[in-house]
């Protein structure tokens, strides 16, 4: 038989939300990265830009897979990221002219 001298197991949760509710956990004191996401983006327009390449050398082959629809997603891609440029750029002279952006919330 077991000994009845055994220490109580704790009930205490240890899991990060309850050990920051008891206030057991401190938050770093951390800024956020202030980036224009600019450089993001251009990235991605590039990475469109090499894969539409890529489909074009391959076209004959996705054409004849039925996957000819491919070429026209890299074009989608490559187009979407210049609205995307446009929009960051936009944001981004906001942000430097002192002026919040509207987040919609």
């Amino acid at each position: 038989m077991a000994e009845q001298n055994e220490t109580p197991v704790s009930k205490k949760r240890t899991d990060p939300t309850s050990q920051l509710a008891r206030g057991e956990l401190v938050h770093a004191d951390v800024k956020p990265l202030d980036l224009s996401g600019i450089p993001t983006v251009i990235v991605g327009i590039v990475a469109w830009a090499v894969a539409f390449v890529v489909v074009l050398i391959f076209r004959d082959d996705l054409k004849k897979d039925g996957r000819e629809w491919w070429l026209w997603v890299t074009v989608a891609g490559f187009g979407l990221g210049w609205i995307g440029l446009a929009y960051c750029r936009r944001r981004w002279a906001a942000i430097q002219a002192g002026h919040r952006p509207e987040t919609g919330d």
